[in-house]
C-alpha cells in the first residue's frame, strides 16, 4: 500500500490496556480507518468478534481488501450514528467493549476533498461524498453571520468575523471554492508562526458544520451506550476541546464510572513519533447501569460541548 495511505494508530498501547480485552468478546471499533486500532483488537479477542465502522467509503474501499475472507471482522460503510443498523444486520443486541478514535486519518487527507489546507483541493470536506452537500455549496447558502457564527463556535476562532466576511466575498466571485481560497485569507491575517493553528481551527469549524459531527457524536455516543453490556467499557480518544467537553458529560450520569479521571495523554515519545497526536486525550468509562437511549438524546446536558442554561 502507498506510504501516504497509512495511518498510525494514537495511543494504541493506551488503548488496548483500558479496552482490557478477553477472548470470545465482542467489540466495537466504531471508527476504524486503516484499521490500526481495530485489527490488534481483532487479534486479542478471537474467536471473538470485531465489529467495524467507518463512514468514508473511500477508506471503506481501502481497508476492506486488508481484511481476511475468514476472518473475525464484520466491517460496515456507515458512520456511528447509524450504528443500529450495523447491530440489526448483525443480529446482534449487545457489545462487551466500545472505542472511538475521532481523529482525521491520513487517509482521508489525501483523498483529494479538501481535508488538508496544505493542498490547492476542492473544499468538500465531506467524509461520505454521497451524503448531504459539499462545504462549498453550503457556505453559498449561509449567510455571513451565521458563516460567523460556525467559524467562533465550532472553531473557537478569534477573527471569525473578518474571516467570514472575506470567505463571503470570494464566494460571490467563484463558481467553487478551494482550499487555497480559505487557507490565503487566513494566511492574511495571523503571523507566520500562528497560520497552521488558525487554519486548522477554520477547517475544524468547517469540517465539523458540513459532517453535522456535534450531533453524529451525540448519537454514536448514547447508541454505543444502549448495546454496550453492563460491565462493558467505552474508550474514546478526542482531538479538540468540543469532543473532549462532550465525552466528559458522561460523568454527570451514574451508568457509567469514568475510571480514568483526567484523560490520559499520548508519551512524549510517541508525540516525537506521530507529530498528529500531541492534542489527543483519551477517556475510559465503565458502564454500571443500563442506558435509555432515546432519553439519554433528550438531555440538553448529555454530550453536549456548550453551557447548558
Amino acid at each position: 500500500m502507498d506510504k501516504a495511505l497509512t495511518h498510525i494508530p494514537v495511543m494504541l498501547e493506551e488503548a488496548l490496556w483500558f479496552l482490557d480485552l478477553k477472548e470470545d468478546i465482542f467489540v466495537l471499533d466504531a471508527t476504524f480507518g486503516m484499521g490500526g486500532h481495530g485489527f490488534q483488537i481483532a487479534e486479542r479477542i478471537k474467536p471473538g468478534l470485531l465489529i467495524g465502522l467507518e463512514k468514508d467509503p473511500f477508506t471503506y474501499s481501502l481497508v476492506s481488501q486488508k481484511i481476511p475472507l475468514f476472518s473475525n471482522i464484520r466491517l460496515f460503510n456507515l458512520g456511528y450514528e447509524k450504528l443500529d443498523i450495523a447491530m440489526l444486520k448483525l443480529g446482534l443486541s449487545y457489545f462487551d467493549r466500545a472505542f472511538f478514535d475521532l481523529g482525521i486519518s491520513s487517509v482521508s487527507l489525501e483523498n483529494g476533498r479538501g481535508f488538508s489546507y496544505k493542498k490547492d483541493e476542492v473544499l468538500d470536506l465531506r467524509f461520505d461524498p454521497r451524503d448531504g452537500k459539499p462545504a462549498y455549496e453550503l457556505i453559498k447558502e449561509l449567510d455571513e453571520k451565521e458563516l460567523e457564527r460556525i467559524l467562533r463556535i465550532y472553531g473557537e476562532e478569534k477573527k471569525s468575523k473578518i474571516i467570514a466576511r472575506k470567505i463571503k466575498a470570494i464566494s460571490r466571485k467563484v463558481d467553487v471554492l478551494r482550499t487555497t481560497h480559505i487557507a490565503n485569507i487566513v494566511d492574511s491575517l495571523y503571523h507566520p508562526k500562528m497560520r497552521d493553528r488558525a487554519k486548522a481551527r477554520v477547517w475544524q469549524a468547517l469540517r465539523i458544520y458540513t459532517n453535522n459531527e456535534l450531533e453524529n457524536l451525540r448519537k454514536g455516543l448514547a447508541l454505543a451506550l444502549r448495546y454496550l453490556s453492563v460491565g462493558g467499557r467505552l474508550v474514546v480518544i478526542t482531538f479538540h476541546s468540543l469532543e473532549d467537553r462532550m465525552v466528559k458529560s458522561l460523568r454527570l450520569y451514574d451508568f457509567v464510572e469514568d475510571i480514568t479521571g483526567k484523560p490520559i495523554t499520548p508519551s512524549e515519545e510517541e508525540i516525537k513519533r506521530n507529530p498528529r497526536s500531541r492534542s489527543a486525550k483519551m477517556r475510559v468509562f465503565v458502564k454500571v447501569g443500563e442506558v435509555n437511549h432515546h432519553s439519554l438524546l433528550r438531555d440538553r446536558r448529555f454530550a453536549n460541548p456548550f453551557k447548558v442554561r
